[in-house]
């Protein structure tokens, strides 16, 4: 009987800290992102009618950069994002002109979410920098999303 208590009690404890346990570290999770994402791929697939083809995820500090080439075919957004972390991210797009990159496309709010919209109008490598601004008060680095779709 005493046994039987014991292990009840035992299970009510547990059951009571689980939830610490398991979001102790929710500031270095990936689940924030992950389902900040899921909200922007239903407004891109759903409301906007478009597909996506690329998804990346990192932590950012300062400043990273991905290449991608994009065709002349399609219509492009490009979609970078913070966690809980930011409070301003951009994103900027550059096409590779015989060597030299040059800007086509620039975020220019300040929010947590930059997008960007292109239409290529030749086939080639285009470098997509996404840069912390600003992160809420205690914080200097977070992770972002990157989505790229087209039409």
């Amino acid at each position: 009987m005493l046994f039987m208590f014991m292990k009840k009690y035992l299970f009510s404890i547990l059951l009571a800290i689980l939830p610490y346990v398991i979001f102790a570290n929710y500031s270095t999770s990936m689940f924030p992102i992950i389902n900040k994402s899921e909200e922007i791929v239903r407004l891109i697939e759903d409301d906007w009618g478009m597909e996506v083809v690329r998804m990346e995820y990192d932590i950012l500090r300062t400043t990273k950069t991905t290449m991608r080439t994009l065709t002349n075919e399609y219509t492009y957004v490009v979609v970078a994002f913070g966690d809980f972390r930011f409070r301003d991210i951009d994103v900027k797009v550059y096409k590779n002109v015989y060597g030299e990159w040059q800007l086509v496309e620039k975020d220019a709010d300040s929010s947590a979410i930059a997008a960007v919209s292109l239409t290529p109008t030749q086939t080639c490598e285009y470098l997509i920098e996404i840069s912390a601004f600003s992160f809420e008060s205690g914080y200097e680095v977070g992770h972002y999303g990157l989505i790229i779709a087209h039409e």
